[in-house]
């Protein structure tokens, strides 16, 4: 990562902060879209091109449980500059804290929880099965943490298991090179983000939540493209 795109990225904190700000008095529609506004001038300023496909996939859904590989520290902004669809994200308490991007979480309506407690897990489960009700769109990056790289990391047990019993559509989503911002030996110039099909609950109903999670694993990871070899 070169010094100078993170220089201009620098210079979009002040109306960021100001903007994180102005966010407590809208709705949550309102605050995704003007995350996605700053998420796609972030794109622009560390001068990343970024591919999006297979947004015609999502035409007419909601209530929509996202699943998505988890490469690099970039990646919730490259679903949010990409998606037309608002989500909310799952994501572990810890990053609640981070300055201005915690903030953004917060006012995304975003569900932190500690995931080494019985009691975060639940509160996560209810949280998403109730978003999903209300044909609002969650997304979680089920390795749980970032893989810095091509191959992925497996699942955490039971990562799909709000969507099973919420009855949600699933849409896999694949990211290609994010990790770039997190690594120095790599040299990436364009990433990219794909939108998979849609799987019903009619599709999936009849799977265990480890055997839905493969099948989704197997779709995700069928997409990554070897950007290193």
């Amino acid at each position: 990562m070169k010094v100078l795109p993170i220089l201009r990225c620098g210079l979009l904190l002040p109306s960021m902060m100001m903007e994180c700000s102005k966010g407590k008095k809208k709705n949550f529609v309102e605050n995704y879209f003007a995350s996605q506004a700053y998420a796609r001038k972030v794109i622009k300023a560390l001068g990343y091109p970024l591919q999006v496909k297979g947004l015609e996939n999502l035409n007419g859904l909601s209530g929509v449980f996202f699943v998505c590989n988890h490469q690099g520290t970039l990646d919730p902004a490259l679903i949010c500059a990409s998606s037309p669809l608002p989500m909310h994200f799952i994501s572990k308490v810890e990053n609640e804290s981070i300055p201005v991007l915690g903030q953004w979480a917060q006012n995304i309506e975003t569900i932190h929880f500690d995931r080494e407690t019985r009691e975060g897990n639940i509160r996560m489960l209810r949280e998403t099965m109730r978003f999903i009700k209300r044909k609002q769109n969650v997304l979680i990056f089920p390795e749980g943490t970032r893989s810095k790289g091509d191959e992925m990391n497996p699942f955490k047990k039971n990562s799909l298991k709000a969507a099973v019993m919420s009855k949600a559509t699933i849409v896999p989503i694949t990211i290609n090179g994010a990790y770039c911002l997190d690594r120095k030996d790599v040299n990436i110039k364009t990433l990219s983000i794909t939108y998979e099909k849609p799987i019903t609950y009619e599709e999936y109903q009849d799977l265990s939540v480890d055997a839905l999670s493969s099948k989704v694993y197997a779709i995700i990871e069928s997409h990554i493209e070897d950007l290193e070899g």
